[in-house]
């Protein structure tokens, strides 16, 4: 007789698990995606959403960050984020009103070391699954504010003249042959800038941050203008022990690469000789002619390592330090700009007359990439 029942009980189990349980992840009305996740880890993730499991690529196979798009039911639904490897992953709900959408996205970041009283490490810093609101279709923020026209000067008459540019979010000093500098930080999406005209001769120099420095030399001849564009290098995460102090913040490493401007520099302003107007003063300058630089983009990588470059359909891989020129015809592109654990998305306009400079390069922390247009 228990056997019979237990049979009995088995077969209405079995019966009921054969008909798929309803849930949030149904089709809708409208059939058009209402749902978007992007996945910014390098590799998959797997993403469970109302008890269903998805598998989403990571930017090692879409390099704009791997998709999935859904049209679900207006009401609320669960999902769990996690990606092998990681420690930790996300979970949560959100919720999908009628004609509503909803977009959500990830990336890796790193817990704080749990640190005892005295500072000695009791837990190593962890990775984790960081789940965040993201608009697909909102428009991208201009990469470079619209007063950010900076173009280098031509070397004053018998010198020559270093345009310092501080890709970093602290202030740059630099120590030129003895002479201290002091060359402004990123802000407002713009690098910082410091333009100075010298007499013609050998430069030994130190550019330095809180944490780092760099030196060289530059002989500088007259007339010549030359940019020299300092970023920071990618840090490795410093290595915490159980039960020892915990480390101390690590050394900057810059980076420094110089670029020749004299063709790209506007004249100077010069005073036109003439004669004085009866009522006083001095005649205007002379406008200064416009200078345009070839069409096209180019593209320069201060990032601290490889970027994958997306543009156009089309994808380029760019060295650090190093820099790309790509033909395109006149119009709007939009563009994506990825590490393997950090990516950022803009637009740039691309005219027939004029050729635009993009230069990317990522905070002191390594966890924002920043795009600036010249």
């Amino acid at each position: 007789m228990f056997n019979k029942k237990l049979l009995l009980l088995l077969l209405v189990v079995l019966t009921l698990g054969s008909f798929p349980l309803a849930t949030h992840a149904q089709q809708g009305d409208a059939g058009k995606p209402n749902f978007i996740f992007v996945n910014y880890f390098g590799q998959e993730m797997v993403f469970d959403l109302d008890d269903v499991t998805y598998t989403i690529p990571g930017t090692a196979t879409a390099p704009e960050g791997g998709r999935l798009e859904l049209q679900l039911a207006s009401g609320e639904h669960k999902y769990a984020a996690n990606v092998p490897g990681v420690d930790t992953g996300s979970a949560g709900t959100f919720v999908i009103t009628p004609g509503g959408f909803v977009g959500k996205a990830a990336r890796m970041e790193l817990t704080n070391a749990l640190l005892d009283r005295d500072g000695n490490v009791l837990e190593k810093p962890k990775e984790y699954v960081f789940v965040f609101d993201f608009d697909p279709f909102a428009a991208p923020v201009p990469q470079a504010p619209a007063g950010d026209t900076w173009q280098p000067v031509a070397a004053a008459v018998g010198q020559g003249s270093l345009a310092w540019t501080n890709y970093n979010g602290d202030e740059l000093t630099v120590d030129l042959n003895g002479t201290i500098y002091k060359v402004p930080p990123a802000a407002n999406n713009g690098p910082g800038r410091l333009q100075i005209n010298l007499a013609p001769g050998l430069y030994r120099y130190t550019a330095s941050l809180p944490n780092g420095s760099l030196n060289g030399e530059i002989n500088l001849a007259a007339g010549q203008v030359v940019g020299m564009n300092v970023s920071a290098k990618l840090q490795e995460e410093p290595d915490y022990d159980i039960g020892e102090p915990s480390p101390l913040p690590l050394p900057v490493d810059l980076l420094l690469s110089q670029e020749d401007l004299t063709a790209k520099a506007t004249p100077q302003v010069q005073v036109v000789p003439g004669e004085l107007p009866t009522s006083g003063g001095v005649p205007a300058p002379a406008a200064a002619p416009a200078v345009t630089t070839p069409a096209g983009l180019l593209i320069k990588n201060y990032a601290g390592d490889t970027m994958t470059f997306t543009i156009n359909e089309q994808t380029f891989t760019i060295a650090n330090n190093a820099s790309t020129v790509l033909s395109l015809p006149p119009g709007r592109y939009n563009f994506t700009a990825s590490l393997p654990f950090v990516a950022t998305t803009g637009t740039v306009d691309i005219t027939a007359a004029k050729g635009v400079d993009l230069s990317i390069a990522t905070n002191v922390n390594h966890d924002v990439l920043s795009v600036y247009q010249n």
